[in-house]
């Protein structure tokens, strides 16, 4: 569920009151905190997404408090609200303690929706980030058990397992392609170019089958691509990119340790490198 959220804090009610006014409209819940010391107690018991925070406070300054709130709530994302006087203190703040970015005083409305906005994109990206890689490791457990159950039966059951396997491969293929709105077809090229380019190379036939097979699983990462970046319309923001890239290393890790998936595991994560380095996720070049 989308957290919206929002704490503010600043030391003059007026500023606090203004903020609030301009941003509740945007449907967001908004806790207010006249110092650091309050904002603090409220992190500590509300799930809060984004911080935005006054520069110049008493007792402890705005830098500090969000600075202490990212020890807290290590996903926050925080903001600092500065006056142009104090820019540079704030800019080297950022650069040094992973503040997301600034609002300077005076705001304009549309630049401070804005700013917020972003913000809690941003801390969506972090938490669907967060569930990604729990979803993958949970995958890894189930995968390990299967393993284990394969290697128990593999001398007695090994043509059934092996047709299994393959089922498996084809159906998880098949799976990845259709979010993607393919019919299909795609993995099916791919094994028919895969098996024309290893027999010009002088591979033998039985080995550019097998190659051309694994070769369908090129792209099973994308299982774990959310439906909001991968069927999305027009271009990427940086951290959408940044997931989407991940499904290379994803593919490669639903692969398991197995030696017979290794060829598929080779293909998965390095599918989208280029002859001149300019690919990923490894960058490899020749």
């Amino acid at each position: 569920m989308t957290n919206y959220k929002l704490l503010i804090v600043d030391d003059e009610q007026g500023v606090l009151n203004s903020l609030e006014r301009e941003l509740r409209r945007e449907g967001y819940t908004i806790f207010s905190a006249a110092g650091g010391r309050a904002g603090l107690d409220i992190l500590r018991e509300q799930d809060i997404g984004v911080i935005l925070s006054d520069q110049q406070m008493p007792e402890m300054d705005g830098i500090t408090f969000l600075e202490t709130a990212g020890q807290y709530k290590p996903d926050v994302v925080r903001l600092i609200l500065t006056g142009y006087g104090s820019l540079e203190s704030a800019m080297a703040a950022i650069n040094r303690s992973g503040i997301f970015g600034y609002l300077t005083k005076p705001w304009s409305p549309e630049t401070l929706k804005g700013t917020i906005a972003r913000a809690f994109e941003h801390y969506n990206l972090i938490l669907e980030n967060k569930r990604l890689q729990k979803l993958t490791d949970d995958q890894n457990q189930v995968l390990k058990r299967f393993n284990a159950d394969l290697e128990g039966l593999v001398h007695e059951r090994t043509t059934q397992l092996e047709e299994a396997v393959r089922e498996g491969i084809m159906m998880l293929s098949l799976a990845s392609e259709a979010r993607d709105d393919d019919t299909g077809e795609h993995i099916y090229r791919i094994r028919n170019l895969t098996y024309d380019i290893c027999g010009e190379l002088g591979i033998s036939p039985k080995e550019s089958e097998q190659i051309g097979f694994f070769s369908m699983m090129h792209d099973v990462g994308k299982i774990h691509i959310p439906d909001s970046i991968l069927k999305k319309q027009g271009p990427l923001t940086e951290e959408e990119w940044s997931v989407m890239k991940n499904h290379a290393i994803v593919g490669e890790i639903i692969l398991g340790d197995k030696p017979f998936y290794q060829t598929a595991r080779e293909i998965a994560r390095s599918h989208h490198e280029r002859w001149d380095g300019a690919g990923y996720p490894d960058g490899l070049k020749g």
